[in-house]
């Protein structure tokens, strides 16, 4: 019986360490580290940036393939839907070093996308309640906080490979890293403490939840599906414009560069901290909080070069939480039966606020000369989504 305990309580940091690695692997390789290999492939194959950065937009791609692997992680598990997207992240990284025509770009780039949702909120909403009952909320935010971690050192650890050697052996090593933790999952990782294997998981109609055709008919739905739709504004409205934001308001371009860093250390605070929030007072009202710092943060930053800097830390506390508490809040209002089902269709509210918010950013600038009509507005989104959110009923605390 100890024995099984011991073992027990190794499981679930090994669970862990896949939700926490794969996040930061994920968008650390995927988004962070994106613009540093942009001048190699314009030397290499003369392909221009207009050409390049555009495989971005298959981040929602990423999104709509939500529901599909919600329901997967629903039907089959968690093990096989985490393993399978690092396979196919890991691959589509490896493969890049043979890249000859942009079309190569494209395809590898579709390929990664498709497994992002794969290793992010949705196993990690179903596992970690499971193996941490009474700490999820703490854990979930460590759990995501992997991505600013990989944020911070994917982009050196890059640039370091870059300076000693070649794009084609940055991306090999990224994919082999990618392979490496796939292998892990598909040793480590456990559907909960009573299940010793994820290969014979099915849905369990027994399970406390409502199903996800439930859910649909209830407010609570549609008032996180506002949440992910106005919220995520944050990251592809506001994030993206905050360097030459602040360089319009006469900030040195080295300075205006610390903004980034600043956000991403306020998210990997703020992450675990309303994390363990969220256990005192519910998901719910700590994501009310969020939002309402988000909304006063963007209008600090647009009162003065002075006071922008208090905004800042305030939005990136703000922002940077609220990949923990989305799966806490489902968790939450529809239980564990069909949770991933329901995160997978609520992610795809985050197609529109992706798309959207770097074209109103950029709008803004166009027909204003500074960010601050965009940024009045996101601020204004985020109040109205922290409204709605007293429409959602709290279920299971």
């Amino acid at each position: 019986m100890l024995l099984t305990k011991v073992a027990q309580l190794h499981r679930r940091w090994l669970v862990f360490a896949v939700l926490f690695f794969g996040n930061g692997l994920n968008v650390g390789a995927s988004v962070y580290s994106f613009g540093l290999f942009i001048d190699p492939l314009e030397t290499e194959f003369g392909w221009q940036r207009t050409a390049i950065s555009p495989s971005l937009s298959f981040a929602a791609e990423g999104s709509l393939a939500s529901p599909l692997v919600g329901r997967l992680v629903d039907r089959y598990g968690s093990r096989p839907v985490i393993t399978c997207s690092l396979l196919l992240l890991g691959l589509s990284f490896l493969l890049r070093p043979l890249m000859l025509e942009l079309w190569h770009w494209y395809a590898l780039s579709f390929l990664q996308f498709s497994a992002m949702s794969g290793v992010s909120a949705i196993p990690a909403g179903r596992l970690i309640p499971v193996w941490f009952e009474s700490a999820q909320g703490r854990i979930m935010g460590l759990a995501v906080a992997g991505i600013n971690v990989g944020g911070i050192i994917i982009p050196i650890l890059v640039r370091g490979i870059l300076t000693t050697d070649s794009w084609r052996t940055a991306y090999a090593v990224v994919g082999l890293a990618g392979i490496m933790l796939a292998l892990a999952a598909m040793i480590f990782v456990r559907e909960g403490p009573s299940r010793s294997d994820a290969s014979d998981f099915d849905e369990d109609p027994a399970a406390p939840g409502l199903t996800a055709r439930d859910a649909l008919r209830t407010k609570s739905f549609y008032a996180i599906m506002g949440t992910m739709l106005l919220g995520s504004f944050a990251h592809l409205g506001v994030l993206p414009a905050l360097i030459p934001h602040f360089g319009n308001l006469g900030v040195s371009p080295t300075l205006a560069t610390i903004t980034v860093t600043v956000m991403a250390v306020m998210g990997l605070l703020s992450k675990p901290t309303f994390g363990y929030i969220a256990e005192r007072i519910t998901a719910r009202r700590a994501m009310m909080i969020t939002l309402i710092l988000q909304c006063t943060g963007a209008i600090l930053l647009v009162v003065s070069p002075a006071v922008a800097w208090i905004g800042l830390p305030v939005f990136g506390i703000g922002m940077g939480a609220h990949g923990a508490l989305f799966p806490l809040l489902v968790r939450e209002s529809f239980g564990l039966r069909h949770i991933g089902s329901i995160l997978g269709m609520l992610t795809v509210a985050s197609v529109l606020p992706f798309s959207l918010g770097p074209v109103i950013a950029g709008l803004s600038f166009d027909v204003s000369g500074g960010y601050a009509p965009a940024f009045a507005l996101f601020a204004v989104l985020f109040l109205i989504s922290a409204v709605g959110l007293k429409q959602m009923r709290v279920v299971t605390a």
